[in-house]
């Protein structure tokens, strides 16, 4: 036993392991004033933008293109009954595409939660959501998620909103408040909410936040027809997987 007002002797510590530690310690300085510097060069550049005319012109016309269509899918396409897929999970992700939308587009967007590029969300397979697919269909693409692409988009993506705040799915005191009163009280109650479609299937998608997905090796192409046809938007089926699984 050491005697009281004896020093204790520190650990050793290679020194190389101390150089490495304050490499890392620099790199990781100068790596957050050029992500910084990068970010303020793109704001200045998009301050002193100046947009052609014929630039306006392409985009109106892009504009009232995809609403023809749009308005066109809703005409020609049949949907198929909600009762009749194979699954009433659908997890739905943004690729992607066009940076200006028509309005009513956008509308729709925001309704299913799919505002920014590569995140993803857990819908029910409902006539409405069907046809709110259907309407942007060339800027998303969805599928019938499995029980094992649930379980590990929600345990590692996952981030709660409660409180107007949101939070890392870490602590099931805070999933307890925001959803005990739905009998939800832990993370593992969200995952099977969710991958049953439960009957507080809304109240669990709501209080999960989209999902942060990661950028492919290869980028996904905005050609703006439906996957079945070589593209990357629209219904993948169970195939949804595959690309989960490259996501994530």
């Amino acid at each position: 036993m050491a005697l009281e007002g004896t020093p204790r002797q520190l650990p050793f510590v290679e020194e190389t392991v101390l150089k490495k530690r304050k490499d890392n310690e620099d790199w990781a300085v100068r790596n957050r004033e050029r992500k910084a510097a990068k970010r303020q060069r793109r704001r200045d550049d998009g301050k002193g933008a100046i947009k052609r005319p014929e630039e306006f012109v392409r985009e109106f016309r892009n504009k009232e293109l995809d609403f023809l269509r749009m308005r066109t899918r809703l005409k020609v396409r049949k949907q198929p009954p909600a009762e009749g897929l194979s699954s009433k999970l659908i997890f739905a992700i943004r690729i992607p595409g066009t940076v200006e939308l028509h309005p009513h587009i956008k509308k729709v967007l925001r309704k299913l939660r799919l505002t920014k590029v590569l995140t993803g969300v857990f819908l029910k397979a409902t006539e409405l959501t069907l046809k709110r697919l259907l309407v942007v269909e060339p800027f998303v693409t969805y599928g019938f998620p499995n029980l094992k692409n649930v379980k590990e988009l929600i345990y590692k993506k996952g981030r709660g909103f409660f409180d107007k705040e949101p939070f890392p799915l870490t602590s099931n005191d805070l999933i307890e408040k925001a959803l005990g009163d739905h009998g939800i009280i832990c993370l593992e109650d969200v995952v099977h909410e969710i991958a049953t479609v439960g009957p507080h299937f809304r109240e669990a998608s709501s209080f999960l936040m989209p999902l942060k997905l990661k950028c492919p090796e290869r980028r996904l192409q905005m050609k703006k027809k439906p996957y079945k046809d070589g593209g990357d938007s629209g219904n993948r089926g169970d195939k949804i997987n595959e690309l989960i699984e490259k996501l994530n």
